[in-house]
């Protein structure tokens, strides 16, 4: 009878309701190691050189040596893997009676890290209660947990000792948004610091003690005031965190050229020389270049090198400046020019014929032909879709005037009729279909053919953002007659926008045509990152 109650052939394990002695197994000199649980976890993880550095930072934050820390790094990383589905599973491993807690833009962007990290526990060999198992509220059989939500959402009802805020921001126009900016920290604020354990608990001799009470934030930068960029600014304050820092850029660069962190904040060396990728087993050297070929100096800086900059004087840089394309076709008569595929005039509509009112800003813009072939028709002329090409773009006239609603009338019929006489018609006429756009397109649309409305997407600045490029890669030119588009440029977003606008909503479309006759399906706003 009593060998059925010993522990090794008692099945149900609750001898102890007999209240018989029961034996436990002793518990491990040391408690397992933040890399070997990984190891265990995701057999298949690959232990680069960042992540062996960061799995270091992350195992002092499990035993209680770091309580603050900073992660920054470029997309696509692998940072989410590491910081919010593996070590949260590791955390409750070593302490199962505690509470980690995970935030993200979205709660279900959230619910995804704590069902990773719930797999993770699990497959283990790690129990959870039989009461408590959905992916965004797990428990562990020692009432500990995991507990997950977006971040304008609610942690009612439970503190943590753990809490990570993984990727606040959707993308770059909520990282932009002062609103937005504003949300996150007013939740931060209000809910989401009130739910952290005490660093400091009262001991059994009424001396304080150290509280295990950790916090991780690990993000891709968009904005120099972004959440990183406001806890920066309060360790200024009279309450500093100390937080470590780890801060990755996608190719290293001289520690004198990084940006320099508050005074309490310990910032981990780089390991690299200048001019060393950070993760060559995922993205060498050579795919590096091309991405920042590709994305322009401004989201080059934000999102790969972790040092975003203020929008003012970074978006368009003066030396991006280019004169126009070489007009002489390489075999052709002296003197040939190339013509235009495409030509838009494009609008920026803010009228009401007073001193103080806005600016109307005029562009025209022309997508250069391929090269000069049989049969290229002249500009304005019906054309089938375009021979693969370079992407080429000139502009190559810019105006702004104070009008009113008649004088705006004039002016661009006055325009299109000199455009006609230089055999510069445009194909399309892009009015923006916001403010006082939408009475030009009534007054005008059976009068002017080719006239469009165009739908505001995003800011101004998201708008510059995506044409950047374009410029610095030299693919738009400007002729002597767009300067003054080309000095607004440059203190672009510090003054008059109205030029800017203009440009970029007539850039987008001529590139968005542009693709579409190569048989590539435009995008209505750039792909820069996919998480």
């Amino acid at each position: 009878m009593t060998g059925l109650l010993l522990p090794e052939t008692d099945p149900w394990g609750d001898a102890g309701l007999l209240h018989l002695p029961v034996t436990t197994a002793a518990e491990p000199a040391e408690p397992q190691s933040l890399r070997s649980f990984i190891a265990e976890a995701y057999p298949r993880y690959g232990f680069h050189r960042w992540a062996e550095l960061l799995i270091e930072l992350l195992q002092a934050v499990a035993d209680g040596e770091i309580s603050r820390l900073i992660v920054t790094c470029p997309p696509r990383l692998g940072k989410s893997l590491l910081v919010s589905k593996l070590f949260p599973a590791y955390f409750l491993q070593r302490y199962p009676h505690l509470f980690a807690a995970i935030a993200s833009y979205s709660a279900e962007l959230a619910y995804a890290h704590s069902r990773e990290a719930r797999h993770f526990y699990r497959v283990t060999g790690h129990l959870l209660a039989r009461d408590s198992a959905a992916v965004g509220n797990w428990l562990t059989r020692q009432r500990g947990g995991c507990i997950a939500a977006g971040v304008d959402g609610p942690f009612t009802g439970k503190g943590y000792s753990l809490g990570i805020i993984d990727d606040p921001y959707k993308g770059p126009g909520d990282a932009a948004s002062p609103a937005m900016r504003q949300k996150l920290i007013d939740w931060l604020r209000s809910v989401w610091l009130t739910r952290a354990e005490p660093a400091l608990v009262l001991g059994p001799d009424g001396t304080e003690q150290p509280n295990l009470s950790a916090q991780v934030v690990v993000l891709t930068r968009w904005d120099h005031q972004d959440v990183i960029g406001w806890l920066y600014e309060h360790e200024l304050g009279e309450a500093p965190q100390h937080w470590t820092v780890l801060d990755l850029p996608a190719i290293a660069e001289d520690p004198f050229d990084r940006p320099k962190l508050p005074p309490t904040c310990t910032l981990i060396p780089d390991w690299r020389q200048a001019g060393e990728a950070l993760c060559p087993e995922r993205f060498p050297l050579p795919e590096l270049l091309k991405i920042r070929a590709r994305l322009g100096a401004y989201w080059w800086a934000a999102l790969y090198q972790q040092r975003p900059s203020p929008a003012s004087g970074s978006i368009f840089l003066r030396q991006w400046i280019r004169p126009p394309f070489p007009r002489e076709e390489a075999g052709a008569a002296a003197g040939r020019q190339r013509l235009y595929a495409l030509l838009a005039l494009s609008c920026d509509l803010s009228f009401k014929g007073e001193a103080e009112s806005d600016y109307c800003g005029f562009c025209l813009a022309g997508l250069l032909a391929p090269p000069a072939r049989n049969g290229i028709p002249r500009s304005g002329e019906s054309q089938g879709p375009m021979a693969p090409a370079a992407l080429e773009i000139e502009v190559l006239w810019a105006a702004r005037h104070r009008f009113g609603l008649p004088e705006v009338i004039r002016f661009l019929l006055g325009c299109l009729e000199a455009l006609e006489q230089q055999c510069l018609r445009p194909h399309a006429v892009l009015i923006e279909d916001a403010a006082n756009g939408p009475a030009v397109l009534q007054t005008l649309r059976r009068r002017v053919p080719g006239m469009l409305p165009i739908t505001a997407r995003g800011s101004k600045e998201i708008r510059a953002h995506a044409v950047a490029p374009l410029v610095e890669a030299g693919q738009i030119r400007f002729h002597h007659r767009a300067q003054p588009l080309v000095e607004e440029a440059i203190r672009f977003p510090k003054g008059s926008k109205d030029l800017v606008d203009a440009f970029c909503h007539g850039a987008l479309w001529l590139e968005g045509r542009y693709w579409k006759a190569q048989g590539i399906q435009p995008v209505v706003t750039p792909l820069l990152v996919s998480r």
